[in-house]
C-alpha cells in the first residue's frame, strides 16, 4: 500500500493531508509519516460544527498530529442556514480554503478510496449526470496552484481496515456515518451491501465504467475546445461570448457540449440538463428578443446574435447627472471612474471647444427626450440591454454626443 504515495512528485515541498480522524484519513496519515520523505507533512482538519461531537473529533485529530510530531491546521466551516446539499457546500468551502492557503510546490492528499468511487458513480448516475459526473472522483487535479491527489482510490475500505488493524492505528468513529439522512450514507448503509452480496466485484465494474466515462469526457472536451476556439467572440464583463450563427450550425449534442465547456471555462457552476435544454429552445428566438436562462450565480442571455454570461448581482450603475463644466479632471468616486477631459473628447473624436461637459446615466423611471437617439447609440455600439444602465452618456452643452465605453 505504501507504493500509492509514489504519486507525490519528487519536487513537492509540503503535503497537506485532509484529516478528519476517521479510518481513511488515519490510514493515509500513517502511510505518509512511515514514508522516507523530503517534504513537510501538515494534517488539515475541518470542523464542520454540525455535530455535538465535533469538538471531540477536533481534539482527537490534534492529539494524533501531536503523536506524530506534526503541527496541525484546523479550520471552522460555516454551514449554518444550509437547508440542502450540506455535503456539497462543505466540500465547496474546503476547496476554497485549499486554494487560498496553498501555493505552487504544495500537494494536498485526500483519503478517497474505491468504495467512495463506487458511491460517487451511483449518486451521480441517480442524479442524471453525464460523462463529466460519471467519470467519478479524479485521481489528481489542480486546486489553485497546488496539486490535489487521491492515492487510495485503488484500495477498498476493507483493505484500509486490514491495514489499520495490522498497524494498530486508532481512528475516530463518526456516528453521523450511520445516519441515512445523507444520500451517500443511505447508499453506503442500505444499497451497496445488497449490491455487493449479489455482485461481489461490482466496484471493479464501476471503476471500469468510470474510466471509460473519463475517456469519453476527455474526447468531448477536445471537441468542445475546437468549437470554442472557432466560435468564441469578444469578451463581455470578463467572460467570452459565443457567436450564435456558428453555434446553430453544430449538431444538437455538439451544441450542448460547447455550452457546458464555455460555462466551465468561465469558472461558473455547471448548468442542469433541464436548463440547458431550455436554452437550446431559446436559441431560435425571434430577432430583437433577449431571452434569459437564469441560474443562482449567473444567467445566460442572448443579444445581437451572441450568447452572454452575466454574473448575478452585477453592478447596474448609478442613475443621475454629473456636471463637470470645464473641469480637466473627471472623477466619479462611487463608480471608480477617473479620467481626463481630453480622453473623453478623444474617444468621441470631437474637438474641445470649451463645451460644458456632463455625464448622465440611464434612469428607467424617467422620460428621456433623447431616448430614440440613445437607443440607436446603444445598438450601434452593440451594448446589451443589461449593461446600458452602467454606461455613461456624454453631454456637451446639454446635447447628447456619445457614450463613454
Amino acid at each position: 500500500m505504501q507504493s500509492c504515495l509514489d504519486l507525490i512528485p519528487d519536487d513537492v515541498n509540503r503535503v497537506f493531508v485532509a484529516f478528519s480522524g476517521g479510518l481513511d484519513s488515519s490510514v493515509l496519515l500513517h502511510l505518509l509519516v512511515s514514508k522516507t520523505r523530503n517534504f513537510e507533512i501538515i494534517p488539515w482538519h475541518f470542523n464542520h460544527g454540525l455535530l455535538d461531537i465535533a469538538p471531540r473529533m477536533e481534539a482527537f485529530c490534534i492529539d494524533r498530529a501531536s503523536h506524530y510530531g506534526l503541527e496541525i491546521r484546523v479550520d471552522q466551516l460555516d454551514l449554518r442556514n444550509i437547508d440542502s446539499n450540506i455535503e456539497a457546500e462543505a466540500r465547496h468551502q474546503r476547496y476554497l480554503l485549499f486554494a487560498e492557503h496553498t501555493r505552487a510546490g504544495d500537494c494536498i492528499v485526500t483519503a478517497h478510496h474505491a468504495d467512495d468511487q463506487a458511491e460517487t458513480f451511483l449518486l451521480n448516475a441517480l442524479r442524471g449526470s453525464g460523462s463529466a459526473g460519471l467519470r467519478g472522483i479524479a485521481r489528481q487535479r489542480l486546486i489553485g496552484d497546488a496539486l490535489l491527489l487521491r492515492p487510495l482510490l485503488n484500495f477498498s475500505r476493507k483493505q484500509l481496515e486490514q491495514y489499520a488493524a495490522q498497524q494498530e492505528i486508532p481512528w475516530f468513529n463518526d456516528p453521523s456515518n450511520q445516519s441515512d439522512r445523507f444520500d451517500r450514507n443511505y447508499l453506503r448503509n442500505q444499497v451497496i451491501p445488497a449490491v455487493r452480496e449479489r455482485w461481489p466485484h461490482f466496484q471493479d465494474a464501476l471503476s471500469s465504467a468510470s474510466e471509460l466515462q473519463s475517456e469519453t469526457q476527455d474526447l468531448l472536451d477536445e471537441i468542445a475546445a475546437l468549437d470554442y476556439a472557432e466560435l468564441k467572440a469578444a469578451d463581455s464583463e470578463g467572460f467570452a461570448t459565443l457567436e450564435l450563427p456558428g453555434l446553430l450550425q453544430l449538431s444538437p449534442g455538439r451544441r450542448k457540449n460547447l455550452v457546458r465547456y464555455w460555462i466551465v471555462e468561465a469558472g461558473l457552476p455547471t448548468i442542469p440538463q433541464a436548463r440547458l435544454q431550455e436554452l437550446m429552445n431559446q436559441l431560435h428566438a425571434k430577432p430583437g428578443a433577449t431571452p434569459e436562462i437564469a441560474m443562482p450565480e449567473y444567467s445566460i442571455r442572448l443579444y445581437d446574435q451572441r450568447l452572454f454570461l452575466v454574473r448575478e448581482g452585477r453592478n447596474q450603475g448609478d442613475c443621475g447627472v454629473f456636471d463637470f463644466g470645464l473641469n480637466t479632471n473627471i472623477e466619479i468616486k462611487q463608480l471608480g471612474l477617473k479620467l481626463q477631459r481630453e480622453a473623453i473628447f478623444s474617444q468621441l473624436k470631437l474637438s474641445d471647444q470649451g463645451q460644458s461637459l456632463s455625464l448622465r446615466f440611464r434612469d428607467k423611471g424617467e422620460e428621456n427626450a433623447d431616448r430614440h437617439r440613445l437607443k440607436r447609440l446603444f445598438q450601434k455600439h452593440r451594448v446589451p440591454p443589461w449593461e446600458r444602465a452602467s454606461i455613461a452618456q456624454v453631454y456637451l452643452d446639454g446635447r447628447l454626443e456619445g457614450l463613454l465605453l
